[in-house]
């Protein structure tokens, strides 16, 4: 595990990177090792992602009362990009997480058959990189490929090696860049016919000790793989009969031990993506399944057993990695959890807030969620300096994204691909705007405002009322606001069965005095906007049943129906 060992990397890095938050996309002209080649569009081909499958008085607590975490928050830019909504389709998973157990002795690597080269060893350390300057630094050129050279450029030659896959779709490429990022080389991609002389002179300049292609020869031709032999010592193709076994191919050759590893869907990209740069910065593999398949193939239990895995940690939801699946791997021995969010963007966010928690890194990195190329080369380079990877809309950043950001008080944000992939607002930290819904439906009972306290078995409430009621009747339906992750999920004084959502950008909302069994959400849980997440009661001090629902911003309640009315969204 590197996980401990990230604080030490982000230290070394960061006397490279004066502390800071610029957010000027002018700071990339400041930044001489940003490759040349122009600020164009890079995945405009790219097609669509596929990673979310088709997944009488009413009273409440008094002021002196209030949730936890009702403190000042960050304040969003004042410009905000046009509300973008994400798809939301993918269910996140409600078990519990389970803790990790300790690191096992390495294990016999018998399972999956080596290499005719071999193996780099992964605690063999990789090449300088290029520190980055502060502010927002785009790395980016005229293609994908182009892009990939541009993030290669940053590593010093003499890196130990080189993984070229394909740029033309992602499958057999999505486990190279953890495995990069723990032997510390970077991806390069080149067209499955020809190798491209562009990345023919910058595996020139790198010197590396080895070249791992992977994926067959009906993917990187026998002419890529031939041009390649001419430019390292050591060329070794990894593949299999498919692309599940060319990802174990891939983990057993970079991987002598781990204790933990991710899964993710081999049927699309987000997800993998999303573990990729986590997974390269604590030093553990990414292994693709078939979610659907509803068991843990031989080859993946065997793969996982050799390197001494017990927990695995699974990218996505169940609409890409099923329940079933994950029950496989938990009969076959392994501690199972599961980081997922209702969309691509937020399962990236849970995947960072699960190895990264609110660390502080001197950078983060963002790609488009809407294609691979990317941040398939990226992610190595964020693994191996640390930093999370996010994925953001083309136009704006998702406001819980931006939120997550913040927490990490990064020196330098580093923009993977030209505007036509990530546009200029994206490189300046500028948040969507979030789109609303009614919470529940009913007509107001009681507005925001002074009022006498009113006591009932459940307690007794302020003399100001922080939030506005709605007469729903019991056990109606209570739904997200927006999107957002929640912080609070059970009894909470006299607000009774109590939530709450922190939605970014300094902006939280309250459903207080749900009915008991009616919290239909937990902690820690990504929801979107219309969610459900309870039933309306009249649990604490509530004298009949009703929402009470309260409006956050930068820890102060603030009366929800003009804040919603100027959003589009009309109370009662």
């Amino acid at each position: 595990m590197r996980r401990i060992a990230l604080a030490v990397q982000a230290a070394a890095l960061t006397a490279a990177l004066v502390a800071g938050w610029g957010w000027s996309e002018a700071a990339v002209a400041a930044d001489p090792t940003t490759a040349t080649g122009g600020l164009a569009a890079v995945v405009a081909s790219d097609p669509p992602s596929t990673s979310e499958a088709p997944g009488g008085a009413q009273t409440e607590g008094t002021a002196a009362e209030e949730p936890p975490g009702a403190g000042p928050e960050t304040e969003a830019p004042a410009t905000e990009a046009p509300a973008t909504e994400a798809p939301a389709t993918e269910a996140p998973e409600t078990e519990a997480p389970e803790t990790p157990a300790p690191t096992k002795a390495p294990a016999s690597r018998s399972a999956v058959p080596e290499a005719s080269v071999a193996p780099l060893d992964s605690a063999k350390a990789g090449s300088a990189i290029a520190p980055f300057a502060d502010g927002a630094v785009r790395l980016s050129g005229a293609d994908r490929y182009g892009t990939a050279l541009a993030v290669s450029g940053r590593y010093s030659p003499g890196v130990p090696v080189v993984y070229v896959v394909t740029g033309a779709d992602f499958p057999d490429a999505l486990s190279a860049a953890p495995a990069a990022a723990s032997v510390g080389g970077p991806v390069l991609l080149t067209p499955g016919g020809a190798l491209l002389p562009a990345v023919s002179a910058e595996i020139v300049r790198l010197k590396p000790a080895r070249i791992v292609v992977v994926g067959g020869e009906a993917i990187l031709s026998s002419a890529v793989f031939s041009a390649l032999q001419k430019l390292a010592p050591s060329v070794v193709r990894l593949s299999g009969a498919n692309r599940y076994d060319t990802s174990a191919r891939v983990v057993a050759d970079a991987f002598r031990a781990a204790s933990e590893a991710f899964i993710a869907t081999g049927r699309s990209y987000p997800d993998a993506l999303a573990a990729s740069a986590a997974a390269g910065a604590d030093g553990i593999p990414v292994l693709l399944v078939d979610g659907a398949a509803g068991a843990a193939s031989t080859t993946a239990v065997s793969t996982l057993r050799a390197l001494g895995v017990k927990t695995v940690r699974i990218a996505g939801g169940t609409a890409v990695v099923s329940s079933a699946t994950a029950s496989a791997f938990a009969r076959a021995g392994f501690s199972v959890v599961r980081h997922a969010g209702p969309d691509r963007y937020l399962t990236a966010e849970a995947v960072n807030d699960a190895i990264f928690g609110s660390m502080d890194t001197p950078a983060v990195f963002l790609a488009t969620g809407n294609g691979f190329a990317d941040a398939l080369a990226g992610s190595a380079l964020a693994g191996a300096t640390g930093a999370p990877l996010y994925l953001s809309q083309t136009a704006c950043i998702p406001p819980l994204i931006e939120s997550a950001i913040r927490t990490h008080e990064p020196s330098t944000r580093v923009v993977l691909g030209g505007t036509g992939a990530l546009r200029a607002p994206v490189a300046a930290g500028t948040p969507c705007v979030l789109a609303w819904a009614k919470p529940a439906n009913g007509r107001i009972t009681d507005n925001f405002g002074p009022r006498d306290p009113i006591c009932t078995p459940g307690g007794c409430t302020g003399s100001f009322h922080r939030g506005v009621d709605l007469g729903t009747g019991c056990r109606a339906n209570v739904v997200a606001a927006a999107s957002g992750r929640v912080t609070i999920a059970g009894p909470y004084g006299t607000y009774g069965n109590f939530i709450k959502i922190d939605h970014g950008t300094g902006t939280d909302t309250a459903y207080a005095h749900l009915v008991d069994g009616g919290v239909l959400v937990k902690v820690g849980q990504l929801v979107t906007k219309g969610q459900r997440i309870g039933l309306s009661g009249t649990t604490g001090a509530s004298t009949g049943c009703h929402l009470h629902f309260e409006v956050y911003r930068n820890g102060s309640q603030v009366d929800p129906v003009p804040f919603l009315e100027v959003r589009g969204i009309r109370l009662g």
